[in-house]
């Protein structure tokens, strides 16, 4: 799990490009310890955004669909008014058979597929 401010969060997924200029839909967040960075499955090597982090686990990599990230945007800049320096938990989940990332902040979660989650147990990724 990474823990941010919501005003970050919100800033980092703004900056992903938009599905029609991807040649493979996925937007890669990957926290290693340190900050949330968010790349694209067409380039994972090349970091668009980063955001610090307030609070941390274990590392974690996701490949969300680019729909997954315009939702979570809209719901964030919801959130923003009231709670933007309020933090909201960013981490993949893999209780499911298939694993999902979730955006958990305010007693609201927003649980969405991934394309790809290499860091879940063998038999949880997508």
């Amino acid at each position: 799990m990474a823990q941010l401010k919501i005003r970050d969060l919100y800033e980092l997924l703004r900056q992903a490009p938009l599905r029609r200029d991807l040649e493979q839909d996925g937007i890669r967040l990957v926290y290693d310890g340190t900050a949330l960075d968010m790349s694209t499955a067409d380039a994972p090597d090349t970091v668009i955004a980063r955001a610090g982090i307030c609070e941390f686990t274990e590392p974690w990599e996701v490949t969300a669909y680019r729909a997954s990230i315009t939702s979570t945007e809209v719901w964030l800049r919801i959130l923003i008014g009231e709670h933007g320096d309020h933090l909201i938990d960013v981490s993949p989940f893999w209780a499911r058979r298939s694993a999902a990332i979730t955006f958990t902040a305010g007693g609201h979660t927003a649980t969405f597929p991934v394309i790809a989650c290499p860091t879940a147990p063998a038999d949880r990724r997508p």
